[in-house]
């Protein structure tokens, strides 16, 4: 306390010199005590002292009232100030502490010890305050240096407060035009809302770039009543487009070896065995041979579907004209089998043009699987595709009337991680559904251009 410096704001003389000399018994060095009397002298003050404790009369010969302290307090932001109030300016002196003023000491009740006590107290608050602001800068310099994207939200409706400089970074933007906006405004759908539970989200940059960030929202003790989160978030973009392209290239290998394959079952395996069948077809079987010959020539015969059909699986050449015609051509053949009927179901003006933008070998292998899933698991009679025209696309319901299942019990197995996957990176959003009794479905959303 001893080095503490002290601007005392007063234009009675008198009571000015009164505080001097009050302050004069305790342990505060005479150097450090500077007496001024008006607004203009404190700025005159400003060059060659800062004080640690301001002893402030509000009405002063350039300034009166609660302006005072404002001016003084823009002067020296860091004092710790203390009003010397008389009896009828108290009311003002509380609102001035309630604006940050330290304390306030009436006039007639100074003396040394009220002094001396005072501006402990002052510069112990003004320590605490110092310490308090250095937190908040660390805490802001973390945020704002942090590399990861960082965004304070507020209240129910989720609206964007502080953004660090990586938010800014990633969305493109400056912080008055991502500020005092609910962050749902940010995704591309806007009818998809963000909760305090976050999530993956397609989101849009200001210059209306798509990326795609994975949010993680926790929600902080705020200093009101308002609910407040910080929202960390995580761009995926480049990483799922690398997966993508990952998946391309190996699916691309993939249907080169599965043509491969399928070549080699049709043009070689498949081609000796109808040979084969026709030599066969030239025994004369004595009557006690017949049957087995009989047996032997279908066993042959179905041998020859069997390889011709897995051909067909590792390659349908229609596919080639298209997924509708792919398709159209796939529910015939399965349904002419006669084990499950396949109904398809086209609105009328949609044309293979407007699935250009999707991945339709993926498509295509996605209904193939979810047929095989009613074949095998489901007992259903009918499995039926329905297309229909959406806002911004196609809408693909695929769907059986077998047994269903929990959806909540079932474990994925193979073939709806295959599914997934192959959803995922066509880019392809699909929603489940499942009914224990009442069948299985799915609906995709197909880009359209």
């Amino acid at each position: 306390m001893e080095n503490a410096q002290i601007l005392i704001v007063e234009d009675d003389l008198s009571f000015a010199e009164n505080v001097k000399f009050q302050l004069s018994t305790s342990e505060i060095k005479s150097d450090n005590i500077i007496s001024v009397t008006s607004i203009a002298e404190v700025i005159e003050v400003r060059d060659f002292q800062e004080p640690d404790v301001i002893l402030l009369d509000l009405n002063i010969e350039d300034s009166s009232g609660v302006e005072t302290y404002e001016k003084v307090f823009n002067i020296f932001p860091l004092a710790s100030v203390i009003v010397l109030s008389g009896m009828d300016d108290e009311s003002i002196a509380l609102e001035i502490v309630s604006k940050g003023g330290q304390d306030y000491v009436i006039k007639s009740a100074l003396n040394a010890k009220v002094l001396e006590r005072t501006i402990k107290y002052g510069l112990l608050r003004r320590e605490l305050t110092q310490k308090v602001r250095k937190s908040e800068m660390k805490f802001k310099d973390v945020f704002n240096k942090s590399p990861l994207p960082i965004i304070q939200l507020i209240g129910l409706d989720l609206q964007t407060g502080l953004i660090n400089d990586a938010a800014q970074k990633l969305y493109n933007a400056s912080p008055q035009e991502l500020t005092k906006r609910p962050f749902s405004n940010f995704n591309a759908d806007k009818s998809q809302k963000i909760t305090a539970d976050g999530g993956r989200f397609i989101q849009l940059t200001n210059d209306g770039e798509e990326i795609i960030v994975d949010i993680v929202i926790n929600e902080i003790e705020p200093d009101t009543d308002q609910l407040e989160y910080i929202a960390l978030i995580i761009d995926k973009t480049k990483e799922l487009e690398f997966e993508k392209r990952k998946f391309e290239v190996v699916s691309q290998a993939e249907e080169s070896e599965k043509k491969k394959i399928a070549r080699e079952l049709h043009d070689g395996l498949g081609q000796q065995m109808v040979l084969l069948n026709l030599l066969f077809q030239n025994f004369n079987p004595s009557d006690a041979q017949k049957e087995s010959f009989n047996d032997l020539q279908n066993l042959l015969q179905n041998c020859i579907r069997e390889v011709k059909d897995i051909a067909y699986n590792l390659l349908p050449p229609e596919l080639e004209k298209g997924f509708l015609n792919a398709i159209e051509r796939f529910a015939h053949r399965i349904s002419s089998i006669g084990k499950i009927q396949f109904v398809i179901d086209i609105e009328e003006g949609i044309q293979e043009q407007d699935l250009n933008s999707v991945d339709k070998f993926n498509l295509y292998r996605i209904i193939q699987e979810l047929f095989n899933n009613s074949l095998k698991h489901a007992e259903a009679s009918e499995f039926s595709i329905s297309l229909r025209r959406i806002d911004g696309g196609i809408e693909l319901k695929a769907m059986d009337n077998g047994v269903g299942f929990e959806m909540e019990a079932i474990q994925k197995g193979l073939g709806i991680e295959n599914i997934q996957y192959r959803m995922n990176m066509a880019g392809i959003k699909g929603t489940f559904n499942s009914i224990k009794g009442k069948g299985t479905s799915i609906t995709m959303n197909l880009k359209s251009l």
